[in-house]
């Protein structure tokens, strides 16, 4: 079951109208969130959202591609500032601890795809797409300084069969 955290909560009518008027829309062009966004999909990111939070855990974003110029991208946040990010046996672990992706399907948080780690200092997050066998993303460019970050993105538009606003699906602890 997915939450909607109290920062994000704000569904009465003048909530919904400023995050309107605050928002942007994004067209997906590639395959690195899919399932949880299609290539063609057409997305709202609201560019206000972090002037008054952080991003949290879980969080679609979009934001400036780090390793190309101009270009954007849509990325998850796994990694928070001041923590410690590995990527060990296809396993995702946060501070030591096993992190489980609800949104990856049952997928493994890498197959294959190496082992990295990272140490996040202030204003860094680790962002990665959900599809991860086919997404650049922090594996290859580090840690994303949060002035790279656009906004989030929290409602899908079109295709029309798939509108809403995007679950907030956060990552969860294991249990050590």
């Amino acid at each position: 079951m997915c939450i909607i955290p109290e920062s994000q909560r704000d569904g009465s009518k003048w909530g919904i109208l400023k995050r309107l008027t605050t928002s942007r829309p994004y067209v997906i062009r590639g395959v690195s969130m899919a399932l949880s966004l299609m290539p063609g999909e057409q997305a709202l990111v609201d560019v206000s959202a972090y002037r008054a939070s952080v991003p949290e855990r879980g969080d679609i974003v979009a934001l400036h591609a780090p390793n190309a110029r101009g270009r954007r991208d849509v990325k998850r946040v796994i990694g928070l500032p001041g923590e410690r990010v590995a990527l060990r046996e296809g396993m995702l672990y946060v501070n030591g601890r096993e992190l489980a992706e609800p949104y990856l399907g049952g997928l493994p948080s890498s197959i294959g795809l190496g082992e990295a780690s990272w140490r996040l200092g202030v204003g860094e997050y680790i962002l990665l797409g959900d599809n991860r066998a086919h997404s650049t993303d922090s594996r290859s460019y580090g840690p994303v300084d949060s002035s790279r970050i656009i906004g989030r993105v929290w409602l899908r538009y079109w295709p029309p069969a798939r509108f809403g606003v995007l679950d907030y699906c956060p990552p969860l602890m294991r249990r050590p």
